[in-house]
């Protein structure tokens, strides 16, 4: 039962801490960027991605480290987190979802 979510989780980790540097980076640099039809929809859907994306991962990191490191009861700490680690993989697929549709390549990317 903990097999599976144990080899997946730290696979979907490293994917969602390198699309959290990628976007940012790709953005700025011009590779990405939001289509100009319905813009203002898709970057406040991006960006709410985008946090809630970070905010999964910083929490899970936290929690994670707590429980390892610094929890007295080392079961129920870990118990406790077994519903974040089993979202986990549904909050990262659903940022990609998003980030799918909201952002395009941009004109640079396309002429390499």
């Amino acid at each position: 039962m903990f097999v599976l979510p144990a080899i997946v989780l730290p696979f979907i980790f490293i994917l969602a801490v390198y699309r959290l540097y990628q976007i940012p980076t790709k953005l700025l640099s011009g590779e990405l960027q939001v289509p100009a039809r319905r813009r203002i929809l898709l970057t406040v859907a991006d960006l709410a991605a985008y946090l809630m994306l970070l905010g999964y991962t910083v929490a899970l990191s936290v929690g994670l480290v707590r429980a390892i490191f610094f929890a007295t009861d080392h079961l129920s700490a870990y118990l406790s987190l077994a519903v974040y680690v089993f979202a986990y993989p549904l909050v990262y697929v659903a940022a990609a979802w998003i980030f799918y549709y909201g952002l395009k390549p941009g004109p640079r990317s396309t002429a390499e």
